[in-house]
């Protein structure tokens, strides 16, 4: 299974999400590698019981983990070489709002949405892990970048 096919899945089942990440900077013009997917969901519970479904499809196991706990914190699943993290929440943002301003774009040739470019920043100022600071460094080039096309 590639993750083309989880997003395929995600949007089968109507979910509420966006690509946050590592995955969304290469979406926004900066590509660094990684091994995992990272997905904001809303996590309101007819959602969560949709994302538990496009995860069955995709071949996770997720008979452990209850809707409060896709409410509740980050949940991490492992299968294939794919590693993939639902997010309920995310530092620096509102879930709602950022979902709001999600844009879209494509994984492979498939219809996906993403953080925007602006949520993206202020997710990784909030994380201030090395390389997120490194991210943030190139993402606020490509903000600037955008900016000064505009004018």
């Amino acid at each position: 299974m590639k993750i083309e096919n989880l997003i395929k899945f995600l949007n089968e089942n109507r979910v509420h999400y966006a690509i946050i990440g590592a995955q969304a900077c290469a979406a926004h013009g900066f590509v660094r590698a990684t091994e995992d997917i990272d997905i904001l969901v809303d996590p309101e519970e007819e959602n969560i019981l949709r994302v538990k479904s496009a995860l069955e499809m995709f071949g996770y196991d997720t008979a452990d983990a209850s809707v409060q706990d896709f409410q509740t914190r980050k949940i991490l699943f492992r299968q294939y070489w794919i590693e993939t993290d639902i997010h309920p929440f995310a530092a620096g943002i509102e879930t709602k709002s950022a979902l709001q301003n999600k844009v879209p774009g494509e994984y492979e040739g498939v219809p996906t949405f993403f953080a925007s470019l602006d949520d993206l920043i202020k997710m990784k100022k909030a994380a201030g892990r090395p390389k997120d600071k490194e991210d943030l460094r190139y993402l606020r080039e490509i903000k600037r970048q955008k900016e000064k096309q505009k004018k």
